[in-house]
């Protein structure tokens, strides 16, 4: 396992997991009482975090790190 050099927050702990549970934009911005754009704000700075491109790469990088368990 890596450590990341500025670690995630827990909210963007929190909507990786709802990526990684399949959820769209607005179904997590819908069930954390938060807008899209601010969903998409902690995406990005994840993905940043992370060095991820998209969706995959940054739940990948998230259960290889240990802050999330993937369901199989």
């Amino acid at each position: 396992m890596n450590a990341l050099d500025r670690p995630l927050t827990p909210r963007e702990t929190e909507i990786i997991g709802c990526v990684a549970r399949g959820l769209q934009t607005k179904e997590i911005a819908r069930d954390l009482y938060i807008s899209p754009q601010t969903v998409k704000n902690h995406l990005k700075a994840a993905y940043e975090k992370m060095g991820a491109r998209n969706r995959v790469e940054a739940i990948m990088a998230a259960a290889r790190l240990g802050l999330i368990q993937l369901e199989i």
